[in-house]
């Protein structure tokens, strides 16, 4: 459940943005980063898959350098200590949940705060044994999918690595209809996509619990929209990924009944 997401659109549409608005902040920043001073190579996919641990590039809002973007590894080292029992869980966070947020990463969420802006994200519909992925979009801009993020140490390498993890919430009855996996853990879910004009104010280093719960909603339906796609997983489309043929709409005739 949404570990695939796409971005290749989005520098066209901060561009676009740039020109109607030019007081546009996130644009303006959009263009300085990775388009005036090429101060970082913005990630685009058609597909970038969780599980692969792909390179993205965020928003964040830092205490001391203010707004900036940063590509980050999708994937949130987390580990855990029952105080009783002192067994230790630890695993990566690709997504979490908003209603476990303030305790699955109680301190990352007062003060790590990130926004990733996305053209839109897959979804994968059960119907008769089969799956059908569906790439879900906004009908007018972008995405702006909400997250917190954190720095540790590669084992390996002794780099820094700053990386992150998507907050989820409820579906609306678009993703519900479409997120139906019946083996899913949580249930129905959607990405926590944040209306364009609450970007800045998740990001606000000074909100509060119930500033941040306020935003904890789904996404309004009506400003989104989705179509059934080619199977991409299959083996055919190894090396096709980050290629056209995976947002290629294809009609499901058996789908018409589901």
């Amino acid at each position: 459940m949404c570990y695939w997401v796409g971005t290749k659109k989005v520098r066209e549409e901060m561009l676009r943005r740039l020109q109607q608005e030019p007081n546009d902040e996130i644009a303006q920043l959009f263009y300085k980063t990775f388009v005036g001073k090429a101060e970082l190579p913005f990630k685009e996919y058609y597909v970038a898959i969780g599980k692969a641990r792909p390179e993205i590039s965020v928003l964040l809002n830092d205490k001391e350098m203010g707004l900036q973007f940063r590509n980050m590894i999708w994937g949130l080292p987390w580990s855990y200590t029952n105080p009783k029992t002192g067994k230790s869980y630890s695993r990566e966070m690709i997504n979490s949940t908003c209603e476990k947020i303030f305790f699955v990463h109680r301190d990352l969420v007062y003060s790590k705060r990130c926004v990733i802006p996305l053209d839109g994200y897959y979804e994968f519909f059960h119907f008769s044994n089969e799956v059908y992925p569906h790439f879900m979009k906004p009908k007018e801009g972008v995405f702006f999918a909400a997250g917190v993020w954190d720095e540790s140490v590669d084992k390996e390498t002794g780099e820094i690595v700053a990386s992150f993890s998507i907050i989820t919430t409820p579906p609306n009855p678009l993703a519900r209809k479409l997120h139906n996996n019946p083996k899913a853990p949580n249930g129905p879910r959607m990405l926590l996509i944040l209306p364009e004009e609450k970007v800045l104010e998740y990001l606000n280093p000074n909100a509060r619990k119930a500033d941040l719960e306020k935003l904890f909603a789904p996404y309004d339906q009506e400003k989104m929209e989705a179509y059934p796609t080619v199977r991409f997983l299959r083996k055919e489309f190894t090396g096709k990924l980050n290629t056209e043929e995976v947002r290629k709409k294809v009609e499901y005739p058996e789908l018409f009944f589901a």
